[in-house]
């Protein structure tokens, strides 16, 4: 990822107009949105739309932007909402069939192929675990462990308050835990 002052340039070009600039932003940040939605919502297809139009719509609401904060945050945060507009509206419309669920691989330094399989293992497990929670629980746990945002933010985006977010993410690293343990 670029740095932090490269990427806030880029956003100020991108504002102003260059379509070059957020070319560079997509190219850059594509691929981290795409995790964040795929993790929040359990499929490849759904994470290749929602990051369509995550962009999209960040791309029209760029006059918006702060250009003295982050924008990977601000990116986040539409992604975020998306995501969570995308459950809810999932939840309305009845069960989804997520027997296709999967996680982006975390890259492994030179493993062992004990220690491939262990990991691959555990990712599983972890995915699995992650995937069984309800859609505000698994949303919060990416957010905040794959995406690093922070309560208030994460509150912002489920529009409820930090401390309940608190709440909902210990309950959620239990359910884990608990989970990972039995298994």
């Amino acid at each position: 990822m670029a740095a932090r002052g490269e990427l806030e340039g880029l956003a100020r070009l991108a504002r102003s107009g260059s379509a070059a600039a957020w070319g560079k932003i997509y190219v850059q940040m594509a691929p981290l949105v795409f995790r964040l939605c795929q993790r929040a919502l359990l499929s490849v297809e759904d994470a290749e739309d929602a990051t369509g139009e995550i962009f999209l719509k960040a791309r029209l609401r760029l006059q918006q932007y702060d250009t003295t904060r982050p924008f990977a945050p601000w990116l986040y945060r539409i992604a975020a909402n998306h995501c969570w507009d995308e459950l809810r509206k999932r939840r309305r419309l009845g069960p989804v069939d997520d027997a296709d669920t999967t996680l982006a691989e975390l890259e492994d330094q030179s493993p062992s192929p004990q220690e491939a399989v262990l990991a691959r293992e555990s990712r599983a497990r972890v995915r699995d675990a992650v995937g069984e929670l309800d859609d505000r629980s698994r949303l919060a746990i990416v957010l905040r462990y794959f995406a690093d945002m922070s309560y208030e933010e994460i509150a912002q985006v489920l529009d409820a308050s930090s401390n309940f977010v608190g709440v909902l993410l210990l309950r959620a690293r239990r359910t884990l835990r608990k989970r990972l343990e039995s298994r």
